[in-house]
């Protein structure tokens, strides 16, 4: 039987089915007393609310409520008290996931301005001919690329079974972080045009703002990485 509430859930309100990490044991077994459950949202008892953001509005985000929910038990994922490990090995994959979608929309970006760069013209000249504007672009696709490697890097080490908890992190902290600062400056190339609704800029920053947030902020990530630097 499911009760409590879960809050700040991406497509809370959408969702046909929901992960669910519940505590089945006691309180003194801490992290090893969570388990896992594959939940169906239209079980009686589950009610939904949405909240409203200023960014990643397609996806939404509000809180799940559980009154008195009964799940069945085979609807257990894995084993009794492995719940709290699982969710901590999925972080280590989605944060480089998160990485790689927030670094997709800083390419996005570029490879507009860039084209924009090229069309426009001031001065007799097309705006790719002024160092002021080319420059910062040329600034971001390195580390953009960069960021990008780590990202897959983190993967590889995942493919091959190797410790990654640190690079997932790193992937994350970094990502969007570089993301915002990328789209911003898109956004500053493109002159007054780019502050308008009508380009895609702003909401992008919105978007990739929101995922400084979740999975983890830039200082729990900084944490997870000194925890795993720190010679032991």
């Amino acid at each position: 039987m499911l009760n409590g509430e879960k809050t700040s859930i991406s497509m809370a309100d959408q969702a046909d089915v929901a992960v669910v990490f519940a505590r089945t044991g006691t309180q003194e077994q801490r992290a090893s007393g969570i388990s896992a459950f594959l939940v169906p949202m239209d079980l009686p008892g589950i009610s939904t609310s949405r909240f409203e953001d200023s960014g990643q509005r397609a996806i939404g985000r509000g809180s799940i409520f559980f009154d008195n929910v009964s799940v069945p038990a085979d609807h257990m994922l894995g084993e009794e008290g492995q719940g709290f490990k699982q969710v901590m090995q999925g972080f280590d994959y989605s944060r480089a996931l998160i990485g790689l979608q927030c670094l997709a929309v800083a390419q996005q970006s570029l490879d507009e301005t860039w084209q924009w760069l090229t069309e426009r013209e001031a001065f007799g000249q097309p705006l790719a001919a002024f160092q002021g504007l080319t420059h910062p672009l040329a600034e971001y696709q390195t580390y953009v690329q960069a960021a990008r490697m780590q990202c897959y890097y983190a993967l590889w080490l995942k493919d091959n079974d190797l410790p990654h908890t640190a690079e997932a992190a790193m992937n994350k902290w970094w990502g969007p972080k570089l993301a915002f600062d990328v789209v911003k400056q898109c956004m500053l190339a493109h002159g007054h045009t780019g502050w308008g609704e009508d380009l895609p800029f702003s909401q992008r920053m919105r978007d990739v703002l929101g995922l400084q947030i979740g999975d983890g902020t830039a200082q729990i990530m900084k944490n997870i990485i000194a925890r795993q630097s720190v010679p032991r």
